[in-house]
């Protein structure tokens, strides 16, 4: 029966606190009843219930009373307010993170400026384009944890290519503790679907989910995932998001589209790639805009334009980070490279041949191609051959006997691939080995001539190379040099591990096999390749950390988020890739955040080459370029975007008489585009300038007495005096790493009854795998099963046990020269128009007076103290029981007040930032629009001088934009972004804080 219920009492209906909002009792034996939910983040909000039958229980009254039933000890009064302080999002600004500090990494400085760059915006949205190994997936972490612990996102995607699914998976398991559903393939989407009730969306029902951007990009896949808006997406590789083609031909690819699909369904976008630019401006203009269509101007002045860069990305070279030693001087974090080349000079005649008439027979095959129909397939197929000659005489012979069929027997031509998987393949984008090997041999099968005498000149160019290679010795020169140098490595340092990656399943096949013929190296390699699952991958990463493991031999799409820097430093390239971006990405496996040794590239090449030679000259060029603090990754961006070396390289031929000097015309055009592009949009290739300001702020924050990082001994302290030193035991092998037997009331959702091994300390996290040592942070769910309990008890004030009057007052003694004084602590928030900016312990003190002590933050140390004493419960009844309810009304007004003031703070801090927001959102629509009138003179030129009658499709829906449509979404930007400017300004009042608990100080005499 709900008899003597009223509007605002507080009753337990279902197992959760809710507050009555309306009764109706009209009738005799039932009541109509309507709730709200006093957790503010339980659902739903709000409910509709009969009584009887449903059974509603009156909760005691919430504000704090004297009542010495009630008293706690002081370990356990006090554990409880650190426990709830640590899961309380505690600073709108910067002068702390609340989350960041829970990963199981070793952070450095450098590593916490993206989060920083991220609190700053109103959209939490971010280009970290740091360099090839900085750790990007740790920065997008520690920013992902940060806005969790700050409320500020709950559902997030990332979206990363299909081989990175499970590195990923596991870094933000392992590091962050946070569990992601994998759903990168139909296969895994039905599973997913099998585990939810008919009808319902995995894409909508998971909070937290990661899948691959070929699997998202299918429309139908797309429009199911962003039809429930995500508050984060994170996106790896994303410079395959970026706008493809030249400024005069530009188009999007699917990739593309998606991107632009994912700003749209998101309220956060990070965008991570350590190559953002391909030497074309459009290119990198289109990624700024997912970030922030106002920041895509590259036109006003020179301030403007690198203020807009510096708010869409952050950007840091290895070169650039320095870490702080103890005495204040400052190292390099990252030791230098080694890069060399390996050149194999001890050919016969024959051998030299074979390079020679290869390579002629793929520049002749690409002239004779030329202004037909079919260039550029047969272009691309004469390029695959080269390439795989250059590599090793296995994948030469495969591929030549696949042409060669082709040519003699139409019934064996295949279809060409795609558009797009032409595309793909060409722009070298990240694709698996089968994918690659599958599309490379539909274009060798399929690119035949259609002209009889050109495929009869082709048939007998490849049997005279067939026939050649025949009467070769059975040994490849380039397997055999491999062989040489590794013998060089083991016999000067038995216990290095070398790396070796090559491009092609074949050549990977030989060289296994040639390790298998030497008792020195058989049975002492792994090998990687596309197709593994994810337990293999695991297996085999694990079997190469056996010091009698010497080499892994992979291939590019399996070594895709290798990570090995911890016990190797050398890698050879077995070939070099004609597309040096590649081997940077290859280098970073080693060349990364916690290498501590000097990494040692080399690669194999031939002299007698010609395009072997141009692409050696072309990686000492790259070298000598980084060392003059140019962007390596750019540069290599400007190489794969532009694709005239690769089409060059082609139409190398040694029996030409002009071949040396397209070799070094080849040289001159790469020279020529970095110069121009470096001339051109240098304004892009900057890197972030500000690093070491932004690292001394950083310092300066973690070395403050409110540090960046708080200590985490806090936490292990008040875990360990919640669950009772009964359930605490230390493990022998280390003091800081316990095992933890769960009491029922604390077994929430995912905590189990027993953890064997755990640590609260990040220092002790990090020397261990998360399979031996598990990491305990306030996101932890037994953390999180603790706090609930503790706000079911200290705030919403009622307990799973029933008929037991929650527990919250305590009482110390202190020193004798301090007046007798009551702490009283409170819960209290400040909220914008979406959710806490913060939210607070407060602790009052007040005499029996009525005077009030303190500041109601330095007034918390009274909950950290070690040495008390216990007190007669007779000296608390006569020093506090007449006027306790007065002095907790006086100390209600007390911390209505700071937060007042605190509001008062925050909402200035907010109206000084949006003034600057206004300032800069007009100055930059102005410059875009400035800049799109600018393109259009162009364009109606380029009508009038070609007499093309078109510029551009009206239709809004396709994509296509006239210039006239693209100025009003500029336009209808600039009002959507001062409408959230306008919100941003906005501050709450401050709520009625919530009264927790009290702590009696009474002096005793002693020091404490």
């Amino acid at each position: 029966m709900a008899t003597g219920l009223k509007p605002g009492d507080r009753v337990l209906v279902r197992e959760r606190p809710w507050k009555v909002k309306s009764i109706n009792d009209s009738q005799t034996t039932q009541a109509l009843v309507e709730l709200e939910a006093i957790d503010e983040d339980f659902r739903p909000r709000f409910l509709t219930i009969i009584t009887p039958p449903e059974e509603v229980v009156l909760l005691p009254n919430q504000e704090v009373t004297f009542d010495l039933r009630a008293l706690d000890s002081y370990s356990a009064w006090s554990s409880a307010h650190r426990i709830l302080g640590a899961s309380l999002c505690r600073d709108s600004g910067l002068g702390i993170l609340s989350g960041a500090r829970y990963g199981r990494v070793n952070i450095e400085a450098y590593q916490i400026a993206p989060t920083l760059r991220i609190l700053s915006k109103i959209r939490p949205s971010l280009l970290i384009a740091d360099d090839v190994g900085l750790g990007k997936t740790i920065e997008a972490g520690l920013a992902m944890l940060e806005l969790i612990a700050r409320k500020r996102v709950k559902r997030i995607l990332i979206v990363t290519p299909a081989g990175l699914i499970d590195q990923w998976h596991d870094e933000i398991l392992d590091k962050f503790g946070l569990e992601f559903k994998i759903i990168g393939n139909a296969t895994e989407f039905a599973k997913a679907q099998a585990e939810l009730p008919a009808g319902v969306n995995p894409w909508d029902a998971f909070d937290r989910i990661i899948t691959s951007i070929d699997f998202l990009k299918k429309e139908t896949i797309r429009k199911r995932a962003l039809k429930k808006k995500w508050d984060l997406v994170i996106v790896d590789e994303a410079h395959a998001l970026a706008e493809a083609g030249t400024p005069e031909n530009a188009y999007k690819t699917q990739r593309t589209k998606l991107g632009i699909e994912l700003q749209k369904n998101s309220r956060g976008l990070l965008l991570l790639t350590a190559t953002p630019h391909n030497g074309y401006p459009h290119s990198f203009r289109s990624l700024i805009e997912l970030i922030d269509p106002a920041l895509a101007s590259f036109c006003g002045s020179k301030e403007d334009v690198e203020r807009r860069i510096e708010s869409a990305r952050i950007r840091r070279m290895k070169s650039q980070i320095m870490r702080r030693l103890e005495d204040g001087t400052e190292v390099p974090l990252f030791p230098k490279r080694s890069v060399s080349g390996i050149p194999i000079v001890d050919l016969t005649d024959s051998e030299k041949e074979l390079l020679r008439k290869v390579a002629s027979y793929c520049s002749k095959t690409t002239r004779q191609a030329e202004a037909q129909e079919d260039s550029e397939l047969i272009g691309f197929a004469m390029q695959i051959i080269k390439k795989r000659a250059l590599s090793s005489r296995e994948a030469l012979k495969n591929t030549l006997n696949h042409r060669l069929e082709a040519l003699i027997k139409e019934e064996l031509t295949e279809e060409p691939p795609s558009p797009h998987e032409f595309r793909d393949l060409k722009a070298d984008l990240p694709i698996s080995d089968s994918e690659a090997e599958r599309i490379a041999r539909k274009i060798i099968r399929s690119a035949i001539p259609a002209d009889e005498k050109r495929r009869q000149e082709e048939i007998k160019a490849i049997r005279k190379i067939l026939r050649l290679m025949n009467q070769l010795p059975p040994r490849d020169p380039k397997v055999d040099q491999l062989m040489v140098e590794l013998n060089n490595v083991f016999s000067e340092d038995d216990k290095e591990k070398v790396i070796i990656f090559t491009e092609y399943r074949d050549t990977l096949n030989a060289i296994k096999a040639r390790l298998d013929d030497d008792p020195n190296y058989m049975g002492k390699y792994v090998i990687f390749h596309g197709g593994l699952s994810r337990k293999q991958r695991l297996s085999m990463e694990t079997e190469f950390e056996k010091p009698e493991v010497r080499i892994l031999l992979t291939t590019d799409a399996a070594s895709e988020g290798l990570n090995l820097q911890r016990y190797c430093r050398r890698i050879i390239h077995f070939e070099l890739p004609w597309n040096p971006n590649r081997l940077e990405q290859r280098n970073g496996r080693v060349d990364r955040y916690g290498q501590t040794r000097e990494p040692i590239i080399k690669y194999l090449y031939y002299p007698d080459s010609p395009e072997d030679e141009v692409l050696n000259r072309l990686v000492r060029k790259i070298e000598e370029m980084a060392k003059q603090r140019l962007s390596t990754p750019d540069i290599l961006g400007i190489l794969s975007g532009r694709g005239e070396i690769q089409e060059e390289l082609t139409r190398l031929d040694p029996e030409s008489p002009e071949d040396d000097q397209k070799k070094n015309n080849l040289i001159i055009l790469f020279e020529d585009k970095t110069r121009d592009f470096v001339k051109e949009c240098g304004y892009l290739l900057t890197i972030s300038e500000s690093v070491s300001d932004e690292n001394n702020i950083i310092y300066q924050m973690l070395n403050s007495s409110y540090p960046l990082l708080p200590d985490d001994i806090e936490l292990e302290e008040s875990v360990i005096g919640i669950l009772g030193k009964a359930n605490v035991k230390v493990c022998k092998n280390d003091e800081h790493i316990y095992r933890l037997e769960v009491p029922m009331e604390f077994r929430g959702e995912k905590v189990r009854a027993v953890y064997p091994a755990v640590t609260f300390r990040r220092s002790v996290a990090t020397k261990y795998k998360p399979e031996e040592v598990e990491y305990i942070t306030p996101l932890h769910p037994l953390v999180v099963a603790i706090s609930q309990e503790i706000r079911r008890r200290f705030i919403q004030v009622y307990t799973t046990k029933r008929n037991l009057i929650p527990r919250r007052l305590a009482a110390i003694g202190i020193n004798s020269n301090e007046p007798p004084s009551i702490l009283f602590t409170f819960y209290g928030s400040i909220k914008d128009r979406d959710a806490n900016l913060e939210e607070h312990i407060l602790g009052i003190r007040i005499t029996k007076e009525g005077k009030i002590l303190g500041d109601p933050i330095d007034n918390l140390k009274f909950i950290k103290f070690n040495n008390y004493s216990d007190i007669d419960l007779n000296i608390l009844e006569n020093l506090f029981a007449e006027n306790f309810d007065r002095l907790r009304e006086l100390a209600l007004q007390a911390c209505r007040t700071w937060l007042d003031q605190r509001k008062q703070q925050i909402s200035q801090q907010r109206k000084q930032i949006a003034e600057k927001m206004i300032d800069e959102i007009e100055k930059d629509i102005a410059d875009r629009l400035k800049e799109l009138d600018e393109e259009e003179k162009r364009a109606r030129k380029l009508i009038e001088d070609t007499g093309q009658h078109r510029l551009f499709s009206e239709s809004e829906s396709t994509g296509v934009k006239s210039y006239a449509y693209r100025k009003n979404v500029l336009i209808s930007l600039k009002n959507e972004r001062l409408e959230e400017i306008k919100r941003f300004m906005q501050v709450n009042e401050p709520g009625i804080p919530f009264s927790i608990g009290a702590l009696f100080l009474v002096p005793v005499g002693g020091e404490q």
